[in-house]
């Protein structure tokens, strides 16, 4: 297994698609970093400021994931590499694992670039921002690479078993497009259940009027949906605000689309 996650790092070094996504980290990391500072010009004093550099990573990881595998690991059935290995002798399950695998490096090293786009600031970030809570930013900090995880075994998963590469990259951006926005309808549905204040109605004759909201509780589905969907969970740890339920909801996502992806594509025919 080893050498066929080397055979894909290095196919990927050498993947114009991969290396336009390390570029593309930079002003992303950056972007946040200045959002964070901006926050902390304009009056904001909360730890949370941590949160956007440190864990905003998350926020759009899914779509590039998206682009750059169903890109990259599309080709390996279109250029029936694949098939090239099974009649070398690799097992379906190495060389499903060995994608994966690959897979998540390959996006740690994209977490790395987006770090080090704004590593130069940190020393006056460390001055100027208060200090986190260490047990909040590192329960957010796992639960953002629990995140990349579960985003990258998903991708893989749909990688290994769907064998026309233009149809793979479509399917996978639309996917990860409409998680994202899936995440800001839960959150809005959440953040409006639950907290109180004066709202701007329509009444049933249609006029608008001011009415008071008082603070309630979401419903079981809109709070597993806040809970479980990647654009809720990104924006929560970059507020540093987690829940082992959150990271649960990431596990569980990784662990069951990789058992899935393996028996189904121990069972595919590949030509």
């Amino acid at each position: 297994m080893g050498s066929l996650i080397r055979s894909h790092l290095a196919r990927l070094w050498k993947s114009p698609v991969y290396w336009l996504a390390l570029l593309v980290m930079f002003p992303y990391g950056l972007g946040l970093c200045n959002s964070a500072t901006g926050d902390l010009a304009s009056g904001v004093a909360s730890a949370g400021l941590w949160g956007q550099p440190l864990c905003g990573f998350g926020l759009l990881i899914g779509i590039i994931l998206a682009a750059v595998f169903g890109l990259f690991f599309g080709a390996e059935h279109a250029d029936g590499t694949i098939r090239n290995k099974l009649i070398a002798g690799c097992g379906r399950a190495s060389i499903y694992l060995a994608t994966l695998i690959a897979s998540f490096l390959a996006a740690l090293a994209l977490y790395g670039v987006y770090l080090l786009a704004w590593l130069p600031r940190l020393g006056w970030m460390l001055r100027n921002f208060p200090s986190p809570e260490p047990g909040r930013l590192a329960l957010c900090l796992a639960g953002t690479l629990l995140l990349t995880a579960g985003q990258c075994s998903l991708c893989v998963m749909l990688c290994m078993l769907v064998q026309r590469r233009a149809v793979l990259a479509v399917v996978l951006i639309l996917l990860m497009v409409l998680l994202f926005f899936a995440g800001i309808q839960a959150q809005d549905a959440w953040e409006t259940a639950t907290s109180g204040g004066m709202q701007l109605m329509i009444d049933e004759a249609g006029e608008q009027r001011w009415a008071f909201h008082e603070p309630g509780s979401a419903g079981a589905l809109t709070t597993a949906l806040y809970d479980a969907l990647p654009g809720c969970q990104a924006y929560r740890y970059m507020e540093l605000d987690a829940s082992p339920a959150m990271l649960a909801w990431s596990a569980s996502l990784t662990v069951l689309t990789t058992a899935m992806g393996l028996l189904l594509f121990k069972r595919k025919d590949i030509r």
